[in-house]
C-alpha cells in the first residue's frame, strides 16, 4: 500500500486535503480516487486513508483509526559520517534509514567533501531523503539529520554509549557490547588524516573492520550499521 508523509499532524476519523508536497506524490504515482493509501506525520504510528478527490488544485484523503505501529530498531545508533560526494553520501543516508538508524551527523574533516551552496538547503535536502526512505521502508518516525560540524566538535560529547572507528587496522569480529546507544565513526573518500585517526582511536571503544577488502566511505558506514544493529 502506498505511503505518505505529512508535515502535518494526521488525524484520524477525520476528512481533510493533503500538505503539497504528498498530494504532488500522489499525482506522480497516478492513484485514482478510492485508492487505500497510509499516513504518517513522523511522531510514531500510522494511519489508513483512502483517497477521496484527486484533482489539479488538491488531493483529498478519508482517515480511519490510528495503529499505533513501530518498525523502529531495538538500538539507539547514530553515525557520524564524514562528507563525502553529493550522491554517495545521498545513497548512504537512504541506506543507513532502512537499516534503522537513528540519526546521522555529517561531518567535516581534513579530506571530507565541501558543500557546495547553502547548507540549510543541504539539510533540507538530506532529510527529504529520509522522508523517502521511510514511506519506502515502513518507517514512522524520521531519523535525525544534524547540520555538519567539524570533527573534533563530534567527539567530545560522547558519554554513555558504545564508540565505533571503522578502521582499516581495526578487528574483523564484531565484538560484544552492552544493550544502549551506539555511535559509529566513518571517514571520507581519501580517510581520515593521521591526527584525525590518532584522536579517534584514542576516544573510540572499538576499532572495527569489515571484511578484508577495503570498503568504500558509504559501503563501510552500512556495512557496520548492519552489523551492530544486529546485536542484543
Amino acid at each position: 500500500m502506498p505511503r505518505f508523509f505529512c508535515a502535518e499532524p494526521v488525524q484520524q476519523n477525520a476528512q481533510f486535503e493533503l500538505d503539497v508536497s504528498a498530494a504532488q506524490h500522489v499525482r506522480v504515482l497516478r492513484l485514482r480516487e478510492g485508492e487505500a493509501i497510509t499516513l504518517f506525520d513522523g511522531s510514531g504510528g500510522e494511519t489508513p486513508a483512502t483517497l477521496m478527490r484527486i484533482d489539479k488544485r488538491c488531493v483529498e484523503v478519508t482517515t480511519s483509526e490510528h495503529h499505533a505501529v513501530e518498525r523502529e530498531s531495538d538500538r539507539q545508533i547514530t553515525i557520524y559520517a564524514a562528507l563525502i560526494a553529493n550522491d554517495r553520501m545521498d545513497w548512504m543516508i537512504q541506506k543507513a534509514c532502512e537499516l534503522g538508524v537513528s540519526s546521522i551527523c555529517p561531518m567535516f574533516t581534513e579530506r571530507s567533501q565541501r558543500i557546495p551552496g547553502d547548507v540549510i538547503k543541504r539539510i533540507e535536502h538530506w532529510r527529504g531523503v529520509l522522508i523517502a526512505a521511510c514511506e519506502q521502508c515502513g518507517r514512522n518516525r524520521i531519523p535525525e539529520i544534524h547540520a555538519p560540524v567539524a570533527l573534533a566538535a563530534m567527539v567530545l560529547p560522547l558519554t554513555d554509549q558504545s564508540t565505533f572507528l571503522m578502521d582499516a587496522d581495526g578487528d574483523t569480529a564484531t565484538p560484544s557490547i552492552a544493550s544502549g546507544p551506539v555511535s559509529i565513526f566513518v571517514g571520507p573518500e581519501g580517510g581520515f588524516s593521521p591526527d584525525e585517526l590518532e584522536l579517534l582511536r584514542n576516544r573510540c571503544d572499538h576499532k572495527l573492520r569489515i571484511g578484508r577488502t577495503v570498503l568504500r566511505a558509504e559501503t563501510a558506514a552500512i556495512a557496520a550499521l548492519a552489523s551492530l544493529a544486529s546485536l542484543t
